[in-house]
């Protein structure tokens, strides 16, 4: 547990950092752009290409690279481990430079696809020059999730983590300075994402170089270790990747609803990203090297304990984070993006997309640590399974729920709606895989962690009602926010000690220790 606690906490707090920078550029963003039709043309540029790292270096890549690189390390030697890399970048940069191309002839196609609702010539036409702009990023970041499957898999971390805090400074500068010299300035923003790959690419080089790594191109897809990963590749990419289409599907339905839904997703996403980003994908993104490493040996017993030592830490830290969102998260919205462009309207609509949204929170949290399990097990197959189910209630109850008087906060509940379920499913089958879960300790455990976040979020909230959030001074909605803060993490951390949750008191032993 201590080794899984010191690599989650260099990558959490890389994570941390980088939805500091997140939070900087979104407060800007919103400052100089507000939520508009234009603004709806940037997100959807802008997710295109995020899609697709999602779908090729998050997801086919490091899912179904890190199992086998990890295997070639523990029973073929390093020598033999780094013939596969070389291979593995090869065949991605073949497969990227096709895949930018592809995305620059067709970006009109694409775009009145995932613009569906899109009536505003003048919104689509941006939206086009923006994805031409911003789609060869995917090339970049793909080489960067490249970089971050060989150095997790030699337990190195924290260059790959800290990389996205560089991209969010870069486009940082590109709203402050580069958006200056275009007379529609969200170009300057989108030549700020190119500039911010660039860099994350540049600072890989060193820590590849320091693990051992000799770039040397060789095409060989008949090699038994690509042979291998493409027999993952395609479930994997389609298993890991769901959240992120339902994500898309979104995107899709909300650009038939009125202007500013898309925009009202987009910043939710961002307020639920940090937890899932410093918590959630962090041990996710540690766990996965580490479970392929076990199941190399055949020690399944080792795996389970992981998995379930894994799964704690998750929900300890990812529960009260989606209870503060629920009870706080108009003062959250009025700090962060309640100036400028952004009106009073655009924060109680992003605020009713986020209330739904963080309910799901718990559901992420687990699916998170689930399905790398999976993978580390080689079984691309059964996450399949689950993402198809999750993926075809989203797209259905998401389309009748924004229908409804909900709108585009529907589309947010469908979302949790269907992940929750396919979490269920894939814990379900994971049991049949590992024999029975302790249930009853989960269980003992989980109401634990529910009855210390109850506890925190009755009294931030009551601590927020001090404050009028849509009139008082910024200064003075600062220090009550970052008193809510402060309050509700000793508050959950005395309810946890009184209630002697393990995750809480081994955190505790550890920071005494140093001491």
């Amino acid at each position: 547990m201590s080794s899984l606690i010191k690599s989650t906490g260099v990558v959490a707090l890389s994570t941390f950092m980088s939805r500091i920078m997140g939070f900087v550029r979104e407060m800007l963003f919103a400052n100089y752009f507000g939520a508009s039709g234009s603004t709806d043309a940037f997100f959807v540029a802008f997710r295109i290409p995020n899609l697709l790292r999602r779908f090729v270096a998050e997801g086919a890549l490091t899912i179904s690279f890190i199992p086998v690189y990890t295997e070639y390390l523990v029973n073929k030697g390093e020598d033999e481990a780094l013939k596969l890399a070389q291979k593995v970048l090869t065949f991605l940069i073949f497969i990227l430079v096709l895949l930018v191309l592809i995305g620059e002839f067709f970006a009109p196609e694409i775009v009145s696809l995932f613009g569906l609702g899109f009536k505003d010539l003048s919104d689509i036409n941006l939206a086009i020059n923006l994805t031409r702009v911003m789609f060869p990023y995917i090339f970049l970041v793909s080489l960067v999730a490249y970089a971050m499957g060989f150095l997790n898999s030699h337990n190195r971390f924290f260059t790959p983590a800290f990389s996205p805090v560089l991209l969010n400074v870069s486009i940082v500068f590109g709203i402050l300075f580069i958006s200056r010299f275009f007379v529609e300035p969200l170009y300057g923003v989108a030549i700020g994402v190119i500039i911010g790959g660039f860099i994350q690419v540049l600072i890989q080089i060193p820590s590849m170089i320091k693990t051992g790594y000799i770039l040397k191109f060789s095409f060989d897809l008949k090699h038994p270790g690509i042979q291998k990963i493409f027999k993952m590749i395609a479930p994997a990419l389609f298993g890991m990747a769901v959240y992120q289409i339902n994500i898309v599907v979104n995107t899709i339905l909300a650009s038939t609803l009125p202007k500013g839904s898309i925009s009202y997703l987009y910043y939710s996403d961002r307020l639920t990203e940090i937890v899932q980003g410093v918590f959630i994908v962090s041990i996710g993104n540690v766990i996965l090297p580490t479970m392929s490493k076990i199941t190399a040996t055949n020690d399944f017993t080792k795996l389970k304990k992981l998995y379930t030592t894994s799964l704690r830490t998750s929900l300890f830290l990812a529960i009260p984070a989606a209870v503060a969102l629920v009870t706080i998260g108009v003062p959250i919205i009025s700090v962060l993006f309640f100036r400028g462009e952004f009106s009073q309207n655009d924060l109680f609509n992003t605020y009713r997309a986020l209330l739904f949204a963080s309910i799901g929170i718990g559901s992420v949290a687990v699916l998170r640590v689930t399905t790398p399990t999976f993978y580390s097990l080689k079984d691309t197959k059964t996450p399949v399974i689950a993402a198809t189910v999750s993926l075809v209630v989203n797209i259905s109850l998401g389309y009748f729920l924004m229908q409804t008087h909900l709108l585009h906060a529907g589309l947010a509940l469908a979302s949790t709606i269907a992940v929750t379920i396919q979490m269920l499913i894939l814990v379900m089958f994971l049991q049949k895989k590992t024999g029975k879960l302790d249930l009853k300790s989960l269980f003992i455990f989980l109401l634990k962690v529910l009855i210390s976040s109850a506890l925190m979020g009755f009294f931030i909230y009551f601590i927020s009602q001090e404050v009028n959030w849509l009139q008082d001074h910024i200064i003075k909605k600062i220090f009550y926010l970052t008193l809510m803060v402060f309050a509700g993490g000793i508050i959950y951390g005395v309810s946890s000690y009184l209630l002697k949750i393990e995750e809480f008191l081994f955190l505790t032993n550890k920071l005494l220790k140093k001491k």
